[in-house]
């Protein structure tokens, strides 16, 4: 005997039997009594095997049992011949992983260890993730400070901390401090018009309220009044100096919507800073629609967009096309489909020539006191201007448009108007007064 115990299955009902003997010298199931093994054969009386038959005179036959089962190879199941498992302690625990170096380490069925091994990455393949990461971030901030500086976002009321330019010059000193004064009352008033509930409220911030008071209400029965969608922010400035003693300053807003408004403001020395609402709206003695259509008045004052068309002989002939002015949730250049009939100007005309200046500036850059709303806010290839259109007939007695007066460049209000014709009528004064001094001297 061993002294180790040993695991058997029972070849007859398959039962587990455990036994400090060996197979060899035999082995009883306590389940069924069955006796089994190879006992040693110095030791008959354990020997296990079937009786003989009974034996008759004549007959050399053998009884068998039958019904027994035949014996199936015996199989040890195992013998558990290991030392006892000894309990590590956490510092020898994380002694051996922290020399592990990533392997790992396992106890296979009969026995033994095996050791797998993980692969190790590549410094550079390890770092990828976290340098996308950085990437991915550094391009976010880039794109957010471009933004900022190009006042397409940005959390106060000014979305560009420079000034805007006029033409190739930029602003002077004292315009600079003209903006400085006036740009925060400008700001307050200009938002205080655009979000009062009521018409009659925002005519306290137009100039000439009294005289526009009913072209005001009645502009604002038929259009809808075009108050932002959020917050404004303050895209650009410009002085205009109209005069010695008159000043104006232009400014161009817009909402988190992209849309924009253009306004003038208006000093006045008993009532302040007031908007000029004629250029705001635009408004228009007539409805263009009607008017384009021959449906209203023969004759009226219009603030639009004109474009010069292509002819034949350019030389001889100005040929001007005439559309609305675009509204501010317009969408998809809607104006374009309020085109007027042709209108033809003779080039050598007064009309023609004052046309052809205006339109050459505009070509250059060079708007009327350095304005820089159309530049900012209309199409390119169109003119602001307003003009006094009529309809008459001409020599076949067709009905045409013809162009009556160009009132001004751009779409300033009477105010405005009025000073730029005073300033024109006292510069042609001044220079007939040096051209007569001129020829009396010689």
């Amino acid at each position: 005997m061993t002294g180790k115990t040993g695991v058997f299955i029972c070849p007859s009902c398959q039962a587990v039997v455990k036994s400090e003997k060996s197979l060899e010298e035999g082995l009883i199931c306590g389940e069924c009594l069955h006796a089994f093994g190879k006992p040693d054969s110095s030791d008959p009386g354990k020997i296990n095997q079937m009786p003989r038959g009974r034996s008759e005179k004549g007959s050399g036959s053998v009884m068998r049992d039958l019904t027994a089962k035949k014996t199936t190879p015996i199989r040890a199941m195992g013998v558990i011949d290991a030392p006892p498992v000894s309990a590590k302690s956490i510092e020898a625990a994380k002694a051996e992983t922290a020399n592990a170096n990533g392997d790992e380490e396992m106890i296979m069925p009969d026995g033994t260890r095996r050791v797998r091994r993980r692969k190790k990455r590549a410094k550079k393949e390890r770092n990828k993730g976290l340098i996308l990461f950085l990437v991915g971030w550094m391009c976010v901030i880039a794109i957010v400070f471009v933004l900022f500086k190009t006042g397409k976002i940005g959390g106060g009321k000014e979305a560009t901390g420079q000034p805007p330019v006029r033409g190739s010059d930029f602003l002077t000193d004292t315009e600079v401090e003209i903006l400085k004064q006036s740009i925060p009352t400008i700001t307050d008033q200009f938002t205080k018009f655009l979000r009062y509930q009521t018409l009659s409220g925002r005519e306290q911030f137009i100039d000439r309220s009294a005289d526009l008071s009913l072209a005001f209400n009645r502009f604002y029965q038929i259009n809808t009044f075009p108050k932002p969608e959020s917050d404004l922010k303050r895209f650009g400035a410009n002085v205009l100096n109209l005069s010695d003693t008159a000043v104006a300053v232009e400014s161009v807003w817009g909402d988190e919507k992209g849309n924009r408004w253009g306004a003038v403001h208006i000093f006045d020395k008993k009532e302040g800073w007031k908007l000029d609402w004629e250029a705001f709206a635009p408004h228009s003695t007539e409805s263009w629609s009607k008017f384009s259509s021959e449906l209203g008045s023969k004759e009226g004052v219009f603030r639009l967009l004109v474009r010069r068309r292509r002819t034949s002989d350019q030389s001889k002939k100005v040929s001007l096309s005439f559309y609305r002015a675009p509204k501010v949730f317009e969408t998809d250049n809607e104006f374009r489909n309020t085109e007027s009939p042709e209108v033809d100007l003779l080039s050598e005309s007064d009309l023609g020539k004052e046309f052809l200046n205006l339109w050459s500036s505009h070509l250059d850059g060079n708007a009327i006191y350095g304005s820089i709303l159309g530049r900012a806010l209309d199409p390119e290839g169109y003119l602001r201007i307003t003009v006094r259109l009529a309809w008459e007939k001409n020599e076949r007695d067709q009905s045409i448009m013809v162009l009556k007066e160009i009132v001004g460049a751009g779409w300033f209000g009477q105010t405005i108007q009025k000073l730029h014709k005073d300033a024109l009528e006292a510069a042609t004064e001044e220079a007939k007064e040096k051209l007569s001094e001129a020829s009396q001297s010689e």
